[in-house]
């Protein structure tokens, strides 16, 4: 609980290269790090100490909202802006491949331990869930019913998506403004953040969640403009205090996705911004990796 951060980000990416509204971001184990330009397909990725950035992807749609990369280099992306569904670009694979169909935008994917894919269906206010190592399988819907709602088994316009090593599901509830938590084959949630929680805090419009290795919550809260994180007493800030929209180094505006490096940095999509923004982490004690396709850090 004593990792921090500075309050100065410095702009790891900017719209020359990016373009506008960048949501997802991926950082490896190897601290490669990831952003899609929305405006004009490719995925880009930044090579660990590198200040340039290579094209790892060309001639996906524009508006792509997520995308997940594996240990091995596969890259899963959300094509919704073209054809509604996940394609699957293989390491230094020249055109993708189809692995999901879906009615809408995977405004998160995630993919677990035992290649499960999952997609946050924003419009259809659902989670999908596809084991990736059979063929022809069909998504199946693990959390929400289809209709907007605010009770324990619904979801509204649901963002990004965490699943841990129990395979228990983490949801950013975007418009119901809470972090909902399901558990493994259960499809009632739980309220740990936000409207709804044992302890009150009050989220607006949350867009991503991440789970640390001590189980601690990391919360992008859009609409306040700021990184928050659970502690063992409730929640506190680490990003973007002010909870006011800007430019400056310590501000956000519309902050979408987040992720950590191996020593705990956090890079932020700085949506309205048109900007990554990189948060160095304070140094303090070593962290550990725990062996998963995305790996959570240990902070403390």
């Amino acid at each position: 609980m004593c990792s921090s951060w500075n309050e100065n980000g410095t702009t790891f990416a900017d719209a020359s290269l990016i373009g506008k509204q960048p949501v997802g971001i991926f950082v490896n184990k190897r601290d490669a790090v990831f952003v899609a330009n929305r405006d004009i397909g490719p995925v880009l990725m930044w090579n660990n100490g590198s200040s340039t950035p290579d094209t790892v992807i060309r001639g996906i749609s524009s508006n792509s909202w997520s995308f997940f990369v594996t240990s091995n280099g596969d890259i899963y992306v959300d094509n919704s802006g073209a054809s509604s569904s996940i394609d699957k670009w293989a390491a230094n694979a020249t055109h993708s491949e189809l692995v999901m169909k879906h009615n809408g935008t995977c405004a998160g994917l995630f993919i677990d331990s035992n290649y499960s894919l999952y997609c946050s269906s924003l419009e259809n206010h659902t989670v999908l869930k596809m084991p990736l190592n059979y063929n022809r399988n069909q998504p199946v819907i693990i959390a929400g019913t289809g209709c907007p709602g605010p009770v324990i088994n619904m979801l509204d316009h649901p963002h990004g998506i965490f699943v841990d090593k129990e395979f228990n599901l983490y949801v950013a509830d975007t418009g119901n403004n809470r972090i909902q938590y399901f558990g493994s084959n259960e499809t009632n949630g739980e309220t740990l953040a936000g409207f709804g929680a044992k302890i009150f805090f009050i989220l607006n419009r949350p867009t991503s969640v991440v789970l640390d290795a001590d189980g601690y919550l990391f919360i992008v809260e859009s609409q306040n403009h700021r990184i928050i994180r659970s502690t063992t007493n409730g929640f506190k800030c680490v990003i973007g205090c002010s909870g006011q929209s800007g430019a400056k180094s310590n501000q956000l505006n519309g902050p979408q996705s987040m992720a950590f490096d191996t020593i705990g940095n956090i890079y932020v999509t700085d949506f309205n911004n048109n900007r990554v923004q990189k948060f160095f982490r304070h140094r303090g004690k070593s962290i550990s990796i725990l062996q998963s396709l995305n790996p959570s850090i240990k902070l403390d």
